[in-house]
C-alpha cells in the first residue's frame, strides 16, 4: 500500500508544468543543452535530405527520369543548412558581450580581437 500523500496522478503532475520553448535550451542541464541543440541541428539536416530527396524520388518515379533524386538531396541539404543558419546562427552584438575595465578605466568587450578594443567614450 502507498502513502496517501505520495500518490499523484499524471494530471496533478502536469498541472503546473509549462513546457520549454523549442528555441531555448533546457535550463540547468549544462552540457546536455549543447547536446540538445546539436541533435536539433542534425534533425534539420536529415529532415531536409529525406523530404526533398523523397520528393525527388517521387518525381523520378512518376516522370521516369533519373536526375531529380540527386537534385532533391542536394536541395534538401542546402535547405536544411539555410534553416539552421537562420534559426541558430545569430551573432552576438557588441552590446551583448561582457565588459571588463582595465586599471586605466578603458572598457574592453570580451570576444573581440585586441586591435578592435574601444576606450571609454570613443568609437
Amino acid at each position: 500500500m502507498t502513502h496517501p500523500t505520495m500518490t499523484a496522478t499524471v494530471a496533478d503532475a502536469m498541472k503546473d508544468h509549462t513546457p520549454p520553448r523549442p528555441d531555448e535550451p533546457s535550463p540547468g542541464l549544462g552540457e546536455m543543452a549543447g547536446m540538445d541543440l546539436g541533435m536539433r541541428v542534425l534533425s534539420y539536416l536529415i529532415a531536409g535530405v529525406l523530404v526533398y530527396g523523397g520528393l525527388g524520388w517521387l518525381g523520378d518515379h512518376l516522370l521516369g527520369t533519373g536526375f531529380l533524386l540527386p537534385i532533391g538531396i542536394v536541395l534538401g541539404a542546402a535547405g536544411g543548412c539555410y534553416v539552421i543558419v537562420k534559426r541558430y546562427g545569430q551573432v552576438a552584438t557588441a552590446a551583448a558581450l561582457p565588459v571588463r575595465r582595465t586599471a586605466g578605466g578603458r572598457a574592453i568587450r570580451r570576444g573581440r580581437p585586441h586591435s578592435q578594443h574601444t576606450t571609454k567614450g570613443a568609437r
